[in-house]
């Protein structure tokens, strides 16, 4: 305990920790400002002073106009009164079909919790990594053993603290996301009503959120012991999304039930479900499968991932030599 003590106070004295909480903060309000944006469209154009709205009505209404004018020049020139060319069933696109519909507060906040879930993850690993990586580059961790030369609670406070500043740092992401989101419904009279549900599901979303965000600080700081360089971890990471769950993934359709992507996903959102398509060389077309993953098998996919990294970060820091 004493070790994590003074993990976290020299963790929270770089700088690296306050650039991923401004980092959570800049993500937040620019989830906020696409929510304000759209709801300020969509009252303008109700209130008729959205110019790029009413210049489609006015466009819709001449096209509609010109069909009518053609089909009664056709009809008197032919003598067919029967020929129609659907006129009366232009339609002119609503306001919601132009913009879209905001959902209910529960939803929105639904939709704008899972968006942070990726960036507060990349923070946390990106905090964990440097944290570890900077005090191989400036030799200072040698120095720090001879002080503590015991390895094993070296390496254990070291994952435990960018684990547990990981918290603060996605919570204040997530709090900003939620008042500021209910701050837009209130500003624009929308329904602000949440339910017991929709209080519960977006609770625990933004626990899961944060769960996940302090096994991402965790894995950082173990796969900087692994490779020893804040750039190289990165560089995996974005390597295996590409490679993995991009090129293979796409290949062979048992791949995402595995990957990372998928299963965080299971886990942020109590379980995910996508469509895949077999047998695309019938003639009636493509079957469409529907495969599923529930939060647990999330959890263990996760879990036996952060595990594995853990295993082998702690065997190559025990074994290894420390300049």
């Amino acid at each position: 305990m004493r070790l994590l003590v003074v993990e976290l106070r020299r963790l929270v004295a770089r700088k690296v920790v306050w650039l991923t909480l401004l980092g959570a903060v800049a993500v937040s309000l620019v989830s906020v400002a696409g929510i304000f944006s759209q709801a300020r469209q969509i009252d303008a154009a109700r209130a008729g002073g959205d110019s790029d709205y009413q210049r489609m009505v006015e466009e819709s209404e001449f096209q509609q106009e010109e069909c009518l004018r053609m089909q009664d020049q056709d009809r008197r020139q032919s003598g067919d009164a029967s020929i129609d060319y659907g006129c009366a069933d232009w339609q002119v696109p609503t306001i919601e079909e132009f913009y879209g519909q905001l959902p209910s507060l529960a939803e929105q906040l639904g939709y704008a919790l899972q968006g942070m879930a990726y960036p507060v993850m990349f923070l946390a690993l990106a905090m964990g990594s440097t944290a570890v990586a900077a005090e191989f580059a400036h030799r200072t961790m040698g120095t720090w053993l001879t002080f503590v030369p015991r390895r094993t609670p070296v390496f254990v406070s070291k994952l435990l603290a960018p684990a547990l500043a990981a918290l603060p740092m996605t919570l204040v992401g997530l709090a900003v996301v939620w008042l500021g989101v209910t701050l837009v419904y209130r500003i624009f009279e929308l329904d602000t009503a949440l339910g017991a549900d929709g209080w519960s599901s977006t609770l625990w979303m933004a626990v899961r959120i944060a769960g996940l965000a302090m096994v991402a600080g965790a894995f950082g700081a173990a796969a900087a012991f692994l490779v020893r360089h804040t750039g190289v971890v990165l560089g995996l990471m974005i390597g295996y999304l590409v490679l993995v769950e991009g090129m293979i993934g796409s290949m062979f359709g048992w791949v995402p039930r595995y990957g990372l992507a998928r299963n965080i996903g299971a886990w942020v959102q109590d379980g995910t479900s996508w469509s895949t398509y077999t047998d695309c060389q019938r003639m009636e077309g493509c079957r469409e499968v529907t495969q599923t993953l529930s939060l647990t098998h999330g959890a263990v996919v996760i879990g036996v991932v952060l595990v594995v990294v853990t295993v082998a970060a702690w065997f190559r820091f025990r074994t290894a030599d420390v300049d």
